[in-house]
């Protein structure tokens, strides 16, 4: 069976280094990820990956953000379906949320993905994840990839979605 990932979704650099601190702290300040349109697409999945985070602190919280444009003045959070899964294959937590607090330990993947009709319901077509400012000052090594999903057209028509 062939999935046509990458036709019938888009990859999304949305926290390249100018984002995430360069300092190599995922957490270490508020972090907003670009904005996505979700204008051709049903939905957005946000990934974000801990590969090294200290047991006595780093941890912050995730959030979903509806926004009223491309640099947003406005933003509402929005409740998102969540997976937590634990290196190589456990699956800590399943949910859905409009907060997300990051666990501590090592090689934890966390897995968002918001409908854009949650988005829609706040009269907006613009999402972004935000992280929050950690709890305790602790280096947490990770990055941060976005897809657009749903495409409603294919992904050599989609264009750029990063606002």
């Amino acid at each position: 069976m062939k999935t046509n990932f990458l036709e019938n979704n888009h990859v999304v650099h949305c926290a390249p280094s100018g984002v995430v601190d360069k300092a190599e702290d995922l957490f270490e300040t508020v972090n907003n990820c670009d904005v996505m349109s979700l204008a051709n697409a049903d939905g957005a999945v946000f990934i974000v990956v801990t590969m090294e985070q200290a047991a006595t602190g780093g941890n912050a919280s995730l959030y979903v953000l509806a926004c009223d444009n491309t640099t947003p003045s406005t933003t509402v959070a929005v409740s998102f379906r969540y997976q937590t899964i634990q290196a190589p294959d456990t699956l800590l937590a399943v949910g859905e949320s409009k907060d997300l607090l990051t666990s501590l330990g090592q090689d934890i993947i966390y897995v968002l993905e918001v409908d854009a009709a949650k988005v829609a319901e706040q009269g907006y077509e613009y999402v972004q994840l935000q992280s929050s400012l950690e709890v305790t000052a602790q280096a947490v090594d990770g990055a941060i990839f976005g897809f657009l999903t749903g495409l409603r057209y294919k992904e050599d028509d989609a264009g750029t979605q990063v606002t």
